[in-house]
């Protein structure tokens, strides 16, 4: 309640308010009190060239395994917990989960992938100062938070030509190719079916290359960095004239 108030005193007045979610758009509605008139969506965007052409970061697994991919922060609201539950629930076929990225949650997860016995098949690579080259490895994209907001990682997932799998918060859902993307998302509740969704995936390498070019086209279409900034040089010179 103190930060509600707190932002509703902040942004109060002759204030813009900007947001890079429909979430967070219909958050500021409602609990901020922001008229639509003071709101502006402007989603993110990507350097989309550069995930669609990357060269992909060696992984150590064979060449016949699908590789599921998740890039992030290991953090607690990511939930990879759920993934590592997901992905030991299609263990019987020929795939692999490659989890690029670094955060306190990593050791509690390389002790639970080894827990689960899929030492062999989780590949932690840590840290990744350039992932469009972690995304061009991946056959397929995973999400599995508890909550997001617009997701960086989607949007980089998609610009590489990748299908997605993922729990369905924030914008996810509204964010994919929308011919897949009710097929492509599960409540973070429902673990089966969002093991469903990726064993799919992983069995249907036609499927794949539909759904990832669909995406890529989605994301051209909507999430470009060039599209974001223009939209903020808009608003900004827009303000400026407002207060000269």
């Amino acid at each position: 309640p103190r930060r509600v108030w707190t932002r509703r005193l902040g942004i109060g007045g002759p204030v813009s308010v900007i947001v890079p979610s429909k979430t967070l758009e219909r958050i500021a509605q409602k609990r901020w009190r922001v008229t639509e008139r003071r709101l502006h969506y402007v989603p993110n965007g990507v350097e989309l060239e550069r995930f669609a052409q990357a060269k992909p970061m060696p992984l150590p697994f064979p060449p016949d395994q699908v590789v599921i991919g998740w890039v992030g922060a290991l953090r607690a609201e990511k939930n990879v917990g759920r993934l590592l539950r997901v992905f030991h629930a299609i263990r019987d076929l020929p795939v692999a989960l490659a989890i690029v990225g670094d955060g306190p949650e990593r050791a509690r997860l390389e002790a639970e992938a080894k827990w689960l016995g899929l030492a062999d098949r989780v590949y932690f690579a840590g840290h990744c100062d350039d992932p469009a080259v972690a995304y061009a490895a991946f056959d397929l994209f995973a999400l599995t938070s508890d909550t997001e907001q617009m997701p960086y990682s989607v949007i980089e997932a998609m610009a590489a030509g990748l299908p997605v799998a993922a729990t369905d918060v924030g914008d996810v859902r509204s964010m994919l190719a929308p011919a897949f993307a009710s097929q492509s998302t599960a409540p973070p509740e429902d673990e089966g079916q969002l093991a469903a969704i990726l064993r799919r995936l992983v069995l249907d390498k036609t499927a794949r290359a539909v759904i990832g070019s669909a995406n890529q086209s989605h994301a051209r279409a909507h999430f470009g960095l060039d599209r974001m900034l223009e939209t903020y040089g808009r608003l900004f010179s827009e303000r400026l004239k407002q207060t000269a």
